[in-house]
């Protein structure tokens, strides 16, 4: 039984596309399409994905080993070397290594909210605004953002990205009154096109933490440095806050 791709996707999502081992800094997903990049690191397992694996656990089923808590984003060399039996290792040493990293990477996406001006925003924005309006005719009202969090059961990780990206919500609001002036149905269109992958990804049975991470690398589609893709982030939880995106 494989990863799944859209656990893959997530997970590279959280490494901010680098490797998790100490000082490899190997970025690990291709530019040649910016709409659609592709992830070339490797979903390594912490404990053995089948017998005779390092680390492997025969207590564990084959959707424990293949979730996203019992894997680590790497480049091909050190997933080699962890695997080795010589390198010596272990369960803890490598989830202690997965937790510094991915709290380092998401550090470095709060931090990049505090470069977020209109530049970024109209940049972060443009790839979502060509979209048709929404054809999906779901009965939703808007909710505060806190009851969004614990309807969807969201983790303290993704309630910390909401809280920083609302506090931007002010200059986000700002940035569309200013587009909307020649171009007033840009808003809608801009809405549309993150819709459309809420959507696609909830008839999916994406939930909870694993469809907001997923949302998160969408908003950072084809985004290349840090203050455009915390833009992308900032307009997904103005949205979050705005719209029907995680009302159910």
């Amino acid at each position: 039984m494989a990863v799944a791709l859209l656990t893959k996707i997530r997970l590279a999502f959280r490494s901010k596309d680098v490797c998790a081992f100490p000082g490899c800094c190997q970025r690990l997903t291709s530019d040649e399409d910016p709409q659609e990049p592709k992830v070339i690191g490797e979903a390594a397992h912490i404990c053995g994905e089948h017998l005779g694996s390092a680390r492997y656990d025969d207590t564990m089923t084959d959707d424990e080993r293949n979730c996203f808590l019992n894997l680590i984003y790497l480049c091909p060399t050190h997933h080699r070397l962890i695997d080795k039996e010589i390198a010596g290792y272990s369960v803890q040493a490598l989830r202690d290594m997965k937790e510094k990293h991915e709290s380092s990477a998401h550090k470095a996406v709060l931090d990049g909210m505090e470069d977020v001006g209109f530049r970024e925003l109209e940049i972060a924005t443009n790839a979502f605004a060509a979209s048709p309006p929404s054809e999906e005719n779901d009965d939703f009202r808007v909710i505060p953002p806190e009851d969004k969090i614990r309807k969807n059961d969201l983790s303290n990780h993704s309630t910390v990205t909401i809280r920083m990206g609302l506090a931007l919500s002010a200059e986000v609001s700002r940035f569309l009154e200013t587009i909307t002036r020649d171009d007033p149905d840009f808003p809608e269109r801009l809405k549309s096109g993150f819709l459309e992958e809420y959507f696609r990804l909830r008839k999916l049975g994406i939930k909870g933490d694993d469809l907001f991470d997923l949302m998160c690398r969408f908003s950072q589609r084809g985004l290349s440095d840090q203050s455009k893709k915390s833009a992308g982030l900032a307009v997904l939880m103005y949205l979050f806050e705005q719209c029907e995106v995680f009302e159910k």
